[in-house]
């Protein structure tokens, strides 16, 4: 019984399919089965239903693996800790991070990260909330930038900021004249907001205090103009943002969509306490590279407004 052949098995979990499994491993399909099929020995036990399509684990294979991810998390913070004590960040690493706040945050930063520590590596996805926790739970993620409270024991979460929602309005809106402004200002009729999927749309309810039954009212896809009606599914802020500067209605954003050339006139600050996310850097709890988490947190901090800092101004919008 090796680590290697652990490594196959958490992979063929990953993945469901040999040849899809042995790929990610960078080895050839013969011997990621025959790996498996030492290990299957070894214990004594069918780890796999291979009748199934697509394979999945037996219930007595199930647990097997489980036990294997927490020892593979055990070694993966073994090897990291030593490479901490070497004073290394050198690396690559998987980094997932929300579309909400891909666009906005990563050009302020990361061209200057990569030149200050050209020895780390980051590949970087833009993931769903709900599939970066998965995958930095699994190891398949090192990082997420994400928002919380996530309130998940597996994870650990670094508060980097507090990002302020904004409404963001035609000018005909009557919205932009209530002062001041409250949530309770938000007409269902009149709002866009996000696909389902996204950690922002979740809040945006929350935040109105609106039900996510898409049935029961036109808001979030389905919206009633005078003179037509259409469904939309908007996957990004910058979508809904041109929804509104071409149509009637409004949405929210957050702070850091706002351009200043395009956006000055079309954009109000709710009435303080002011609506904010929290925005973190999420990390499986064995992740033992604490200075990377040091340089990163730092480097975020340089970018972002000085006053997206915590404060009796401010009130935290959940998501979950």
């Amino acid at each position: 019984m090796t680590l290697q052949q652990f490594r196959y098995l958490l992979a063929l979990d990953d993945h469901r399919h040999f040849g899809h499994a042995a790929a990610a491993c960078f080895v050839a399909q013969p011997t990621l089965t025959t790996q498996l099929k030492k290990l299957e020995s070894h214990l004594g036990v069918q780890l796999f239903d291979r009748k199934a399509n697509p394979i999945c684990p037996t219930p007595l294979g199930a647990k097997v693996i489980a036990q294997a991810r927490v020892i593979m998390e055990e070694v993966s913070g073994l090897e990291a800790l030593l490479s901490t004590e070497t004073n290394s960040l050198a690396g690559t690493y998987q980094l997932g991070i929300i579309p909400t706040l891909a666009p906005y945050l990563l050009p302020l930063f990361i061209q200057s990260f990569s030149q200050r520590f050209p020895e780390i590596r980051l590949i970087i996805k833009e993931m769903q909330s709900e599939q970066i926790m998965e995958g930095l739970r699994r190891n398949q993620l090192d990082l997420g930038l994400l928002v919380t409270p996530l309130e998940e024991k597996q994870l650990r979460e670094i508060v980097l900021f507090y990002e302020p929602f904004l409404i963001y309005a035609s000018p005909e809106e009557d919205i932009l004249q209530q002062s001041p402004l409250l949530p309770d200002h938000v007409q269902q009729k009149d709002l866009w907001i996000l696909e389902q999927g996204h950690c922002f749309r979740n809040q945006v309810l929350n935040l109105c205090n609106y039900q996510a039954d898409l049935s029961a009212s036109p808001v979030h896809e389905s919206v009633v103009r005078p003179s037509k009606s259409f469904t939309f599914q908007a996957g990004s802020i910058e979508t809904l943002k041109n929804l509104v500067r071409n149509n009637l209605g409004y949405t929210i954003i957050p702070e850091m969509s706002v351009n200043p050339a395009l956006d000055a006139k079309l954009v109000k600050r709710f009435a303080e306490p002011q609506p904010v996310r929290e925005v973190s850097l999420v990390v499986n709890k064995t992740f033992a590279r604490e200075q990377l988490l040091v340089e990163l947190r730092k480097a975020i901090l340089e970018v972002v407004p000085a006053g997206f800092r915590k404060n009796e101004r401010y009130v935290g919008v959940a998501w979950r």
